[in-house]
């Protein structure tokens, strides 16, 4: 029994993670009536909880730093900081390193996944995407 917790243990710590990235936008297609994008903003963020309630470990959402990408193996440990709440906050910290508040496309997703441990511990991940357009003057 030992054996299972400690395996499973080890899984849920090993993908608790977060993700963020901007992108520039390289294409020159319009969108929205001809708005103008910059970039691209993906964030997706990880947790796991034991037996779907009881919180594992999550990664913590980039809300600081001055890199265009951060994949990072920032844990917090008993906590659940996967939330929508939680991307948007990584989606500001973007918004203002790309220096526009304005957005379109703005998609977000949740998914579950506990059929990989038995049912014992639920994978859920949230994940935010938008095109960033630019600031009107």
């Amino acid at each position: 029994m030992k054996k299972l917790f400690y395996s499973i243990a080890l899984l849920a710590l090993a993908g608790c993670s977060s993700y963020s990235e901007i992108a520039p936008w390289n294409s020159s297609m319009p969108v929205n009536d001809g708005e103008v994008p910059v970039a691209s903003f993906i964030t997706q963020n990880f947790s796991y909880q034991l037996l779907g309630f009881i919180p594992l470990c999550s990664g913590v959402p980039w809300t600081e730093g001055d890199g265009d990408v951060c994949d990072d193996f920032n844990v917090s440990l008993f906590s659940d900081k996967a939330t929508v709440d939680n991307n948007m906050v990584s989606l500001r910290h973007a918004l203002d390193r790309v220096g526009s508040h304005r957005i379109a496309h703005l998609r977000t997703s949740e998914s579950d996944d506990s059929d990989w441990s038995i049912y014992l511990v639920n994978r859920h991940e949230v994940r935010t995407s938008c095109i960033i357009l630019k600031d009107e003057e």
